[in-house]
């Protein structure tokens, strides 16, 4: 199974960037999670057209912030991920976002905008932050993929976005 991971598109509408740079980087995803701030329901509609699992983050629109669930567990190819955005200063957010879940496998959050693939010392929950899709403070984009068979692999793509 190969998940497509997002967060922070920070996207008005879905621009032919964006549309361009889902076929290339996740032309055979199954689920695409999106952990957050896409900023506006045109986003949410386009993205709808995969199987979405997705969070409402601190920057999406009145009508995002009513739909969905600030977090969320789901069971995919028999891992437990858990989801979602995040909230204040980005240090510390990892502790903040392990204290938010227990029994899972995997935990997708954003909101730092930084790439990010760690395992928790004693829980072993891999914590996994696919970047910004628009740019961090790094000034590239970057997106996931989490691949899961007998072993599960992370992987950060860097995105060009004008």
């Amino acid at each position: 199974m190969k998940i497509a991971v997002i967060s922070d598109t920070h996207l008005t509408h879905p621009t032919e960037a964006f549309r361009r740079n889902m076929k290339t980087f996740f032309p055979d995803v199954g689920i695409i999670i999106h952990a957050g701030d896409m900023t506006s329901s045109s986003v949410f509609d386009y993205l709808s057209n995969w199987d979405l699992l997705a969070v409402r983050g601190n920057m999406d629109d009145h009508d995002l912030r009513a739909s969905l669930p600030e977090k969320r567990i789901e069971t995919i190819a028999g891992r437990r991920i858990g989801i979602m955005h995040g909230w204040g200063s980005p240090a510390g957010l990892e502790s903040r976002v392990l204290d938010s879940f227990s029994d899972v496998d995997i935990i997708v959050f954003g909101h730092s905008h930084m790439p990010l693939k760690m395992t928790s010392r004693g829980r072993g929950v891999v914590l996994f932050n696919p970047g910004t899709y628009r740019g961090g403070y790094a000034g590239k984009g970057s997106v996931g993929i989490i691949e899961i068979s007998e072993e599960v692999t992370f992987h950060h793509l860097v995105v060009e976005c004008p």
